[in-house]
């Protein structure tokens, strides 16, 4: 028998504590701002013509932890009515300068736009800033919002 075996100072990670099993959904250890983007601030941007300061400034507080539908629903809209302010030529440049975290974020309005079931324009529209997405930050940013937790 080895010498340690005794000593169980070692121990020291409660690994029970990562069961997934164990997840609760209304715990508030993750700091998450928001109820939502600014909309003042976001449409002051539109109406000046600064899409990108827009596009910034509606994935800043996504409402992910929020239980309100309507304010997620709100926050969607949104974002799609950002989104759809650009040109197709401009769509590449935006999202080449979106981190890797607003880029996740962008991924979940797109989805949740779709799902609202928008009309045939915005819906091209969406695919091609998902179709930008996937060209920048590959299938990882599909997984991430996919099999994330929180919803929009």
């Amino acid at each position: 028998m080895a010498k340690n075996m005794q000593n169980t100072s070692y121990r020291k990670l409660d690994v029970d504590a990562f069961d997934p099993e164990q997840y609760d959904e209304n715990d508030e250890t993750v700091d998450t701002p928001g109820l939502g983007p600014d909309e003042r601030a976001v449409q002051g941007y539109l109406s000046s013509n600064r899409l990108e300061d827009a596009l910034h400034a509606s994935l800043l507080s996504p409402p992910l932890k929020t239980k309100d539908q309507n304010v997620k629903d709100r926050a969607t809209l949104l974002v799609t009515k950002v989104l759809q302010s650009f040109k197709n030529a401009e769509i590449e440049q935006a999202v080449q300068k979106l981190s890797i975290d607003e880029g996740d974020i962008l991924m979940r309005y797109v989805y949740k736009a779709m799902e609202l079931g928008a009309d045939a324009a915005v819906c091209q529209s969406l695919l091609a800033w998902h179709a930008q997405l996937v060209a920048k930050f590959g299938h990882g940013a599909i997984i991430r919002v996919l099999s994330g937790r929180q919803r929009l």
